[in-house]
């Protein structure tokens, strides 16, 4: 994507997401107009000011000498934020040497005094004025159906193959999440959520959450559902339905997403492990920026700086192509941060695989669609205050591609930020431009309504890309153990085990750490219980990690088919101390009566390594109509050694 337009002339907006049944907030027009909210007496305006990332401290020196204050300093992109209400401000700090970019970034309205509500705040927005007439309904609470929107991505199949990971978490950047939702408390970080408003992150309890009142403050509790609502019998189902999200709050309750909250917000995800954010919103104060503007050349950058960095952290930030029914490459500005080269910029597509009527498009500027919902057929997704409700727009399609690059991080826990991007297009579904719609532009693999297609629930868990509508599944369940029965394994089954402690057990584990490594994990990657070793915490990290010797569980007979291609697939993490010095390991062995094959191992090393859940597959073709019992095998053979190993979701599945 390379989105190099000149603006001509630009759009203002007091503006939310993109969700045209949901919640947006936008402004579309040739002259500025105001943002919600009140000016103060003593006037006070924020800016970016940019410099290279090892001259913060200079350029934050500078704003206090040139009659400023500085709120915030994001060093590692060279970002620092400054409060002023000097009028010639930026035009001195534009000449200070080393400052390369300093932009207001309210299109000059003062800001708030921070945790207050203007007194107007919202009333006259877009929000309020143009979209709450259009919201979607309430519904009644769903028995978890399967809807239309995770059929036509492959979702509902690829549930039964890998619903996603605990060590994956998606950054819901938007208006605040609920996270005490019926279907959401099982999967939301509370200790991982901020608030990024006025651009400095606030972790106080619940500053995360929605601000009652404020324009479409529900929003983000619905691009949440879509994203991660979990698979618990009741309400709806996500499209990773067993992944963790965090609620990172961007928008003020004014109901504006401005720069530098979004900058908070994209760099507190990096430096917090987010596999992806979802960036359901264009960045305030203007629709489209223009890189020939002092103040929005530096918004531009700002944000550019933020999204690269968290793409350096191994993020992938995916973003709502816009609902304004706008060829974009047309357009005079960038629209953020969808436009930036290293975000994923998705529209929306309806249940006949058409361009939404309202959502924006471009050969040059989206990379994907997903379903985004319209008319009869829209999105049902949570609501803020425990219930459900109807919604749609590139906010609604966006989640949906957020949560596809969650399972591809799932099933790909080594893959590279880049990796998964390139998964994430190559595997899209192929979807060609609908007859008679001269807009649409390009070829079946690549155009200007879906981009590279549809995005691919089914074939991020499963490989390949798999037909849309695949009949059958293109594996069919064999065996499966997800060690929640404590009485489906054997442990020690020969009587012959040589530990002394930390024996394995099917139970819930209790984390260990040591020197801030995670030594046990304290999760599962389904459910509460897995195969671990000594899975008490003890009074010290060495008290129940495994000692003395092997360790072993075997489970049930299984009988294989004697055709196709049989896989077993595993959850695994092994952490462990240098002085284990490649010694201890993990294994996993098939038995049958003829002997023993050896389905995956894993060694110690020499260096420090906390455990983290991983996936491993091995080919049972060759074992085909055999009988066969699962061993799994752990062993402290370096003697005095720290070692803890886990097994979880064991999977046996002919193709």
């Amino acid at each position: 994507m390379t989105p190099t337009r000149l603006c001509l002339g630009t759009r203002t907006a007091a503006v939310l997401a993109f969700a045209v049944a949901a919640t947006t907030l936008s402004t579309q027009g040739s002259s500025a107009t105001p943002l919600s909210g009140t000016h103060v007496a003593d006037s006070v305006r924020a800016y970016l000011v940019l410099t290279d990332p090892g001259n913060s401290d200079s350029a934050a020196r500078a704003v206090t000498a040139n009659g400023g204050t500085v709120r915030n300093t994001f060093a590692p992109i060279g970002v620092v934020l400054a409060h002023s209400g000097a009028d010639d401000f930026a035009a001195k700090m534009r000449n200070v040497t080393g400052v390369q970019k300093v932009g207001d970034t309210r299109g000059g309205y003062d800001v708030p005094p921070e945790g207050i509500r203007p007194a107007r705040a919202g009333q006259d927005s877009t929000a309020r004025r143009y979209l709450e007439p259009q919201l979607g309904s309430a519904i009644a609470a769903p028995a978890e159906p399967v809807d239309w929107n995770m059929q036509q991505m492959g979702a509902d199949k690829a549930w039964a193959i890998n619903p996603g990971s605990r060590n994956v978490t998606v950054g819901i950047l938007d208006t605040g999440v609920q996270g005490t939702h019926e279907d959401l408390r099982d999967n939301f970080d509370a200790a991982n959520s901020v608030s990024c408003l006025y651009g400095r992150p606030n972790t106080a309890p619940g500053a995360w959450e929605p601000d009652a009142g404020a324009p479409a403050a529900g929003h983000g509790t619905s691009v949440a559902g879509i994203v991660a609502a979990a698979k618990n019998g009741k309400g709806v189902i996500g499209v990773a339905p067993n992944v963790r999200i965090a609620s990172v709050k961007v928008m003020e309750p004014s109901g504006n997403m401005f720069p530098e909250n979004v900058v908070c917000g994209l760099m507190w995800s990096a430096d917090h492990g987010f596999k992806v954010t979802n960036n359901s919103y264009y960045v305030d104060p203007v629709m489209y920026n223009n890189p020939n503007d002092p103040d929005q050349a530096a918004v531009i950058e700002g944000v550019r700086r933020a999204v690269d960095y968290a793409r350096g952290k191994g993020g992938v930030t995916v973003a709502a192509a816009g609902n304004y029914s706008t060829n974009l490459d047309t357009e005079p500005g960038l629209f953020l941060p969808g436009d930036l080269p290293n975000a994923v910029s998705v529209t929306a597509d309806t249940i006949d695989k058409k361009l939404a009527s309202y959502s924006n498009y471009g050969l040059d500027t989206v990379e994907l669609t997903a379903p985004g919902g319209e008319g009869s057929a829209m999105i049902n997704t949570t609501a803020l205050g425990g219930g459900y409700t109807t919604f749609n727009g590139t906010s609604a399609s966006s989640p949906h591609a957020a949560g596809v690059v969650a399972l591809l991080a799932s099933a790909h826990p080594q893959a590279t930020v880049d990796q998964l991007r390139t998964m994430l297009l190559t595997q899209a579904i192929d979807t060609a431009c609908p007859a008679g719609d001269s807009r649409c532009t390009g070829t079946t693999a690549k155009n200007s309504h879906f981009g590279e297609g549809i995005a691919n629930a089914l074939a991020a868990v499963s490989g390949g890309k798999p037909d849309p509508d695949p009949e059958p599944d293109p594996e069919t369940p064999v065996y499966t153990s997800d060690f929640e029965n404590p009485t489906a394994w054997t442990i020690n089954p020969g009587g012959t085990d040589t530990a002394t402690a930390g024996r394995f057990e099917v139970a819930a584990p209790s984390a260990t750490n040591y020197n801030s490594l995670t030594m046990q994990r304290g999760d599962t990657t389904s459910g509460t219980r897995a195969l671990v070793t000594g899975a008490a915490a003890g009074a010290s990290v060495g008290d129940n990690d495994l000692d003395g010797g092997v360790t072993s569980a075997l489970s049930g007979p299984v009988q294989l088919p004697a055709s196709g291609t049989l896989s077993l697939k595993l959850s695994w993490f092994l952490g462990y101390l240098s002085n284990s010095t490649g010694a201890d390991y993990l294994r996993v062995r098939a038995i049958t009566p003829d002997g023993a094959t050896v389905l995956f191992d894993k060694k110690t090393g020499s260096i420090d390594t906390a455990a983290q859940w991983s996936t491993a597959t091995a080919d049972l073709t060759a074992l085909a109509g055999k009988t066969i019992r699962i061993a799994v095998e752990a062993a402290d053979a370096a003697g005095g050694s720290l070692v803890e190993a886990g097994v979880d979701d064991l999977r046996i599945t002919r193709r």
